[in-house]
């Protein structure tokens, strides 16, 4: 199969890209993938790293109806001739839309060049690309079967997950293992705060702030910061300055390396790192980001919450104390922090890549077996 992935623009979108164009690629030297991403995204650097092919689009970020439309229907017409030419030049069978506006045109380019095409959604509640790009795709592929009902025909919608990357799931199925078994308090008892591919400055400042509660809280807790590219230098000092017990990383792609561990998670509630969590069957306290999109972050965390693999704590009332209580909880209680593990666990979708491709394959053989039309007669 000649498959094209299109978006980007953030690690959550991305990834679960990256993930796709391995698992298809390990299935043989027949198939092939070209990106498509928007110039100026993280995909620009992010995917030449990793040695795949990539054409680049013009960014739509923002929207389209903006004081600025005019400009912007010109570049997505623009934009579509150039998503069109590169779908027909690659000779894609199939098309699968990351989310985020960098998978507009190369999928409404498909539906135009009768490419059948499937756009992922990671969210509780689908994005506005996603709920346009429905009416243009055959399937939708979603992490939450909660977001059904929120796209247009909910036929479309397939209930996933989102796909990981190989060495996540390996790492993640010997986490798993590890943290489904009953294990006493550990004797330093390791929390990994990540607030997603840049960060989070909100949770940097909550672990250095709360730090004299939570080592109270939790005897000889270690932390290890996720603090993102941009607040990694500042976050490495008042880390030192406040003599916290652990490491602070910058920015990684080997997560996965951080999960093996971890006995517990502080996040934000992006998908992608839901289903890494997830993944690794790891109990967490989620801080939903306040000001994303439709709030989408704080329904996703409502979901790990309601099922009891994390505690949601939303930022706009959160006590260091009550914070710092709710890690001492899960670190300090192993029953409870197995039965978190299990809940997590039931949430992960791990083969999601592998059916993403399946299906994917599957459409593609669709197109190709429909009958050729027959040439009109005079």
């Amino acid at each position: 199969m000649r498959l094209v992935i299109a978006g980007g623009g953030t690690g959550g979108h991305l990834f679960p890209g990256l993930a796709l164009a391995e698992e298809l690629l390990a299935r043989g030297n027949e198939h092939s993938v070209l990106f498509m991403g928007a110039q100026g995204g993280m995909e620009e650097r992010v995917v030449a790293h990793h040695g795949y092919q990539i054409e680049l689009m013009p960014s739509l970020k923002g929207g389209m109806f903006t004081f600025d439309a005019p400009r912007k229907f010109w570049r997505f017409g623009k934009g579509y001739l150039q998503a069109r030419r590169a779908l027909l030049n690659f000779h894609a069978q199939a098309v699968v839309g990351l989310g985020g506006y960098a998978s507009a045109l190369p999928v409404v380019a498909a539906w135009g060049v009768e490419v059948p095409a499937m756009q992922l959604e990671q969210n509780v509640i689908p994005g506005r690309t996603t709920r346009f790009l429905s009416h243009f795709v055959s399937e939708v592929g979603m992490q939450f079967s909660e977001a059904a009902q929120l796209i247009s025909n909910p036929v479309k919608a397939k209930h996933i997950g989102n796909p990981l990357r190989r060495r996540v799931r390996e790492v993640a199925a010997k986490c798993a293992e590890r943290n489904l078994n009953y294990r006493p308090i550990p004797e330093e008892p390791h929390v990994l705060v990540l607030g997603g591919s840049q960060g989070a400055r909100f949770l940097n400042e909550l672990m250095v702030s709360s730090w004299p509660k939570l080592k109270k809280a939790v005897p000889g807790v270690r932390v290890t910061l996720v603090a993102g590219k941009d607040d990694g230098p500042r976050a490495e000092d008042a880390f030192a300055a406040a003599g916290m017990r652990g490491t602070v990383v910058g920015f990684t792609e080997a997560m996965e390396d951080l999960y093996a561990n971890a006995d517990m998670v502080v996040a934000r509630a992006g998908a992608t790192s839901l289903a890494e969590i997830s993944a690794c069957a790891l109990p967490s306290v989620l801080i939903p980001y306040p000001h994303a999109a439709d709030d989408h972050q704080s329904a996703n965390a409502r979901v790990y919450n309601g099922a009891g693999a994390a505690w949601l704590m939303p930022q706009r009332d959160l006590e260091h104390e009550r914070f710092a209580q709710r890690v001492a909880d899960i670190l300090l209680q192993p029953e409870r922090r197995k039965r978190m593990a299990q809940a997590a666990y039931e949430l992960a979708r791990p083969s999601a890549a592998a059916e993403v491709i399946d299906r994917l394959l599957n459409l593609a053989g669709q197109r190709a077996a429909e009958p050729m039309p027959m040439p009109a007669t005079a």
